[in-house]
């Protein structure tokens, strides 16, 4: 059974949430130097990016105030 739009909408919510959770302490060179750290957060923006993939035409029509990137679908 393949994932909801709820399901996807939360993925990219647990992401974000990770993501600014994490980084309100640190600092541009702890972030830099720290090589985990960066694969993490790159590989939370690729679990974004492709929840985002799958969500439905009609939701991001609904809500057209997101600049959703355009992965081969009408603007």
């Amino acid at each position: 059974m393949s994932p909801s739009a709820r399901e996807y909408l939360q993925h990219i919510l647990d992401e974000t949430t990770y993501i600014m959770t994490s980084s309100t302490s640190l600092d541009k060179t702890k972030f830099v130097q720290d090589e985990t750290l960066k694969r993490a957060y790159v590989r939370s923006i690729e679990v974004i990016g492709e929840a985002v993939k799958q969500l439905p035409d009609g939701l991001r029509q609904k809500y057209d105030v997101i600049e959703w990137p355009v992965y081969g679908w009408d603007a």
